[in-house]
């Protein structure tokens, strides 16, 4: 069943601006998650942050990164997160300043998924090294999936997700009650630095069992935008040297009914909420 958005209660939205441009994905191989009896996961809390950029001049970098483990470290510790998925230029280039990031991060407790962003400025081989794994993977919890798919590369080029690569991760979990997609770059061309992926969107619009798509990159945009039924949610910024006045994340949680996400400050305030029931 396709999601259906019902309430919406927002403190501040950014204008959106369009433009951008789109590349191809070298093929990748797929490697399929464990093939192990699915277990019913009956809630999955988890946050997504984008654009910490560790190491990019000029910015407070270091106490930003304590601000943000600290931040989500609270989160954890009031309703424990299955996982923090942190979507994209982590940090801003090269794998020494990726690597002084991993370390920033060491206090972190919960489980850690990363993708790539067009800042981090890795090759394949050196993000599996440092953060050990794949640019592109499908992690599962329970009954529920969650797919991070690479939109840049060791140039800092804006790329549409490998097709072939989403497809067959798709399809692999095309038995899960529920599918979350995290790409660094959004898809479409409604944010200034978007870019237009029409055959990732139709393939996204056509799966019944996606719910949502979680984008970073685009430090202003705090909403949600949809598209052939399918809802993208931006998450602000949580680093850099600009973007929407605070720095945020998204807190997710989701239930047999349907996705609960908050917009939230580093110490806690909630900007906005959106609910999506199916």
């Amino acid at each position: 069943m396709r999601v259906r958005r019902t309430s919406i209660i927002r403190a501040a939205v950014l204008t959106s601006v369009l433009t951008g441009c789109a590349t191809a994905v070298p093929p990748v191989p797929f490697a399929a998650p464990s093939a192990s009896p699915t277990p019913v996961v009956d809630r999955l809390h988890f946050a997504v942050a984008s654009d910490f950029h560790y190491g990019e001049p000029g910015t407070d970098y270091q106490a930003g990164f304590a601000q943000a483990v600290a931040g989500l470290n609270a989160a954890d510790a009031a309703d424990p997160l299955a996982f923090v998925a942190l979507n994209g230029d982590i940090s801003h280039g090269g794998v020494g300043l990726a690597q002084q990031a991993k370390v920033a991060l060491a206090g972190l407790r919960p489980r850690l998924l990363v993708t790539p962003g067009n800042h981090d400025e890795l090759t394949g081989a050196e993000w599996q090294q440092v953060w050990g794994a794949p640019a592109d993977q499908v992690v599962r919890f329970g009954d529920r999936s969650v797919i991070l798919a690479s939109t840049s590369n060791a140039a800092g080029d804006y790329l549409c997700p490998n097709q072939q690569w989403l497809a067959e991760a798709l399809a692999g979990e095309a038995r899960q009650r529920d599918v979350f997609v995290i790409f660094h770059i959004t898809v479409k061309k409604w944010t200034k630095h978007g870019i237009d992926c029409p055959q990732t969107r139709a393939l996204l619009a056509g799966t019944s069992n996606v719910r949502a798509v979680f984008n970073g990159h685009d430090h202003d945009q705090v909403s949600v935008k949809d598209d052939d039924g399918v809802s993208y949610f931006f998450d602000g910024h949580v680093g850099g040297s600009w973007g929407a006045p605070e720095r945020t994340y998204r807190d997710v949680l989701v239930t047999d009914a349907g996705l609960s996400t908050r917009l939230l400050t580093l110490d806690g305030r909630e900007l906005a909420r959106d609910v999506l029931t199916w």
